[in-house]
């Protein structure tokens, strides 16, 4: 990875923080930590700077596969392996529209308890089908680049269709053209960028 690309990865992540840290009440911060894992339910975020888009999913692994541990049986194995396909299409997960002229550049998959060698740990009793911390996700960072990047407007989720236990996707987004966010659901899988 060049140089430039990681220094515009790093500062995308920042404006993404600094979005997710500005819409949360300050009220909501600790109800905000506890709910943040929630089945059936992803989070994802969307930066656009020049002609590149970044793209951020974090999901629970059970809204994606079911399960929140470690693969047990060659099914689930196999389930996973599934998932992962499905996710490294990224240009089928979310559409941009083609005005744009995006095209999928990467797609990075972090799903580090599905690996062989993830353990639970001994110390977590309180339910097993749970990661190490109580929790597995699935992250991922889809990176594009657009022909017309001030032709971006919106954006549709494939990602409920490959994932049926997925019920909704609160989606975030900063361009150049402003910032807002939206309650996407399988009914309603569209995002219209508002310009400021």
């Amino acid at each position: 990875m060049n140089r430039n690309h990681t220094t515009y990865v790093a500062s995308l992540a920042a404006v993404m923080m600094c979005l997710a840290v500005a819409s949360a009440p300050a009220e909501d911060t600790g109800q905000r930590r506890q709910g943040a894992h929630v089945h059936g339910m992803a989070h994802m975020t969307l930066a656009a700077e020049g002609d590149e888009v970044l793209v951020e999913l974090t999901s629970p692994a059970a809204s994606l596969i079911g399960f929140e541990r470690a693969p047990r049986t060659d099914d689930e194995r196999a389930i996973i392996a599934m998932a992962k396909k499905n996710l490294e299409a990224g240009d089928a997960m979310i559409r941009l529209n083609i005005e744009a002229g995006c095209r999928l550049e990467s797609a990075e998959i972090d799903a580090a308890f599905a690996d062989p060698g993830y353990s639970a740990g001994a110390e977590h009793d309180h339910d097993s089908d749970h990661g190490k911390d109580g929790h597995a996700d699935f992250h991922v960072v889809y990176s594009f680049a657009c022909d017309r990047p001030e032709a971006l407007g919106s954006a549709a989720l494939g990602l409920f269709s490959g994932f049926p236990a997925l019920e909704r996707v609160l989606f975030q987004y900063v361009t150049a053209e402003g910032q807002g966010g939206a309650e996407l659901t399988p009914r309603n899988p569209v995002v219209t960028f508002v310009p400021l």
